[in-house]
């Protein structure tokens, strides 16, 4: 039986890249810049509207969630490294 092996490390990445749920954030205020812009037409449907504003809601959520992860993140290494906790 041999041992699992190690994960590598993805060729190209290293420190100054954003990490996957920066990305993921990113992505997510992206869409909802995009969802903004078509809810400002004012010949948009109603029922379009409507459905475009439900996908941006839960767009914010995620995105709100990513942040409170991030948040307390810092809060845990500044607690580490005895630095001033992060104000809100």
């Amino acid at each position: 039986m041999t041992p699992p092996k190690k994960a590598q490390p993805k060729h190209g990445t290293d420190d100054t890249q954003p990490t996957e749920s920066a990305q993921s954030l990113q992505e997510q205020m992206d869409s909802l810049t995009a969802l903004v812009e078509q809810l400002e037409d004012p010949a948009l449907p109603l029922e379009t509207a409507l459905k475009l504003y439900e996908s941006g809601m839960t767009l914010v959520q995620a995105a709100q969630q990513a942040l409170d992860n991030a948040e307390q993140r810092v809060a845990m290494i500044n607690e580490q490294g005895d630095a001033e906790p992060l104000e809100s």
